[in-house]
């Protein structure tokens, strides 16, 4: 275990050199007067940036905490409540905790009716994972434009989610408070050759196999899925093996920026006319037999275990 929290600090060493190129991308794209191709090209880079180091602070939490992830969901409370959140639902206050014991206090929240853009910066703040990045600009995608173009309170600003599998929601009962007691139960899917496969959680980072190849980090539009903010944490399989529950956000055309378990970030190509008509958020069905987009994010999304 110290070796690995050793080599998840090796990687953090990056931190600062990704903090400098943020900076850098974030002036071009204030300053410079670029052409369409090449703005897009520099909010990309920008969105990668943002999941680099977001990933680096959830390595970095991980190492400081023994190798226990950071809660991937914000649901508080009903049937999947998750301890120790890296984000909170929109608050009145960024010192407010919403949730259940052993943390939470029980604040109040607002209303959805009374939704703005400092109640949902408020929710960022108060995570568990922004004092390793201080800064709210890295956890939404430039070419997100809900929170400009969609009125309250739907008006997301969030871009990014995580993985259901990573300390998140898809589980089927938590056995109760505080947090990182084992789920008493998991989703079972079928698999294409019949056999049943259990959807289990890594609530420890040393429960991930292959980190190079699962996912945290995804981008996630809350408006696709008429929500008022981005709930919950990024899940697949909903019915079935061969279903999107969630599905990727349309930010950059056909393609999508993801974060890794080891801290590299990759810009995913989609190849299916489903996924990409899905992503534009037209009319399709979420059921998508033999999809290669998809079977390469279920790679992506079963733990190995």
């Amino acid at each position: 275990m110290q070796e690995e929290r050793e080599t998840m600090r090796r990687r953090l060493s990056l931190t600062e050199h990704g903090v400098v190129a943020g900076m850098i991308v974030f002036a071009l794209l204030v300053i410079l007067p670029l052409p369409g191709r090449a703005r897009d090209q520099a909010r990309s880079a920008a969105c990668m940036t943002n999941l680099r180091l977001l990933t680096q602070a959830w390595l970095e939490y991980a190492a400081d905490y023994d190798g226990h992830l950071v809660g991937g969901s914000d649901y508080h409370s009903a049937t999947r409540p998750t301890p120790y959140r890296w984000v909170e639902r929109p608050l009145y206050r960024d010192t407010d905790n919403p949730g259940a014991p052993p943390e939470g206090r029980n604040s109040p929240v607002p209303p959805m009716s009374d939704l703005c853009l400092e109640y949902r910066l408020n929710g960022i703040r108060a995570g568990k994972l922004f004092p390793y990045v201080q800064d709210t600009r890295l956890y939404h995608c430039p070419n997100d434009r809900t929170w400009l173009d969609v009125p309250e309170p739907y008006a997301a600003y969030r871009s990014y989610s995580i993985s259901g599998t990573m300390n998140a929601e898809d589980y089927a009962t938590r056995l109760g408070w505080p947090g990182y007691v084992p789920p008493s139960g998991y989703r079972a899917i079928t698999m294409p050759d019949g056999s049943t496969h259990r959807l289990v959680l890594a609530e420890d980072y040393s429960q991930i196999r292959n980190p190079s190849a699962k996912f945290v980090f995804m981008e996630e539009s809350a408006f696709t899925h008429n929500h008022h903010w981005l709930y919950g944490s990024f899940v697949l399989m909903g019915q079935g093996f061969w279903s999107w529950w969630d599905w990727p956000a349309p930010f950059h055309e056909n393609q999508t920026n993801i974060g890794f378990a080891d801290g590299h970030v990759e810009v995913k190509q989609w190849q299916d006319e489903r996924t990409i008509r899905l992503t534009r958020g037209e009319l399709i069905s979420i059921t998508q037999p033999d999809n290669p987009d998809l079977l390469w994010m279920i790679h992506g999304y079963m733990l190995d275990r």
